[in-house]
This record gives structure tokens, C-alpha cells and sequence, in this order.
């Protein structure tokens, strides 16, 4: 049991459906002021964690040439994992709010305890999501090649597969 009301919240999805985006409007609603992107800790994950030894955690979630996009996914998120809880452990410890949000927070793998929201993101509308990663707002220097779509699409089926056994609030963000 928490010791003080404190707001945590999980955000998932495929990229280019507006994860920072809701972030950012959870954070202004709630006035919470610490926020882990699981991009920016698979980057520090890469410090003690060599490419011979992990080489999914050194590519985007979407960049694979894998059978299965979320096979990729799902191996450069396990390492991740303990990180994550490392957070959590600590905003409950002291009482802090926090949105950790991600291509990375993967419902079934990510399921921590004293979560209040699990929230999954996605864009049912494949051409308007096409539209939302061309005019990313949040990484305007990231440039998403059209091969990677199709693969940006699979993993977002999976992921909407995953919420729904693992009971995450699902949101498309085109309504």
C-alpha cells in the first residue's frame, strides 16, 4: 500500500501516436513534474550494456529485419525492465508523481504494483497515423523510413493484443 497519494502513470504504444503528447497533458492536470521517457533510458541502458551483448537495444523499437517487429521490441525492453522498477520503487518511496512513457512500456512485461493508470496508446487510422510520425512534433530530427512502417503497424497490433489480456486502458488518439 502507498504511504501518500502520489500519481503514477504507465504510457505505451507504437511510436508516432502521441505518447510525450499526453505526457505532458497528464503532467499539466495533475502538476507532476517528473516524467522518464523509456527512449532516454534505453540510451543510458547502452552505457553497461555492450551491442554484442544486447544489439536490440540499439536500434529504434521499429528498425528490424525480425519475422516478428515485436520480437525486437519486447528483447531491448527486458533489460529496461528493473530500471522502470527502480523508479517507481523510489516515487512511492517518497511520495512523487511521475509518467513513465515509451514505445518500451510493453503491457504484459511492464506490470508494476501501485500503478494508477495503464494507459496504451494508438492510431486505428493507419493513414493518419502515417500522417502523425511524418510531423512528429516531440523528435523532429527522427526520420521514420516507409519500410519501417509496416513494422510501426505489427507492433502496434501486438501491443493492443497485450493491453487487452493484461486489462491496460486503451486510447486511440484519432477520436
Amino acid at each position: 500500500m502507498k504511504k501518500f497519494k502520489n500519481n503514477i502513470f504507465l504510457i505505451g504504444g507504437a511510436s508516432g501516436v502521441t505518447k510525450s503528447s499526453l505526457s505532458f497533458e497528464l503532467m499539466k492536470k495533475y502538476k507532476i513534474i517528473h516524467k522518464l521517457g523509456s527512449g532516454f533510458v534505453r540510451e543510458m541502458a547502452k552505457s553497461f550494456i555492450l551491442k554484442k551483448n544486447n544489439k536490440y537495444l540499439y536500434s529504434h523499437s521499429f528498425e528490424t529485419s525480425l519475422k516478428n517487429p515485436i520480437d525486437n521490441l519486447y528483447l531491448q525492453s527486458i533489460p529496461l525492465k528493473k530500471m522502470f522498477q527502480n523508479a517507481i520503487n523510489r516515487a512511492n518511496r517518497e511520495g512523487t508523481s511521475m509518467v513513465i512513457e515509451g514505445v518500451n512500456i510493453i503491457p504484459g512485461l511492464m506490470e508494476f504494483s501501485f500503478i494508477d493508470r495503464k494507459i496504451l496508446l494508438i492510431v486505428e487510422d493507419e493513414k493518419k497515423h502515417l500522417r502523425m510520425i511524418k510531423k512528429n512534433n516531440t523528435h523532429k530530427l527522427r526520420k521514420v523510413e516507409d519500410k519501417y512502417f509496416k513494422n510501426i503497424r505489427a507492433i502496434q497490433h501486438q501491443l493492443i493484443l497485450r493491453a487487452k489480456k493484461f486489462n491496460w486502458e486503451i486510447l486511440d488518439r484519432t477520436k
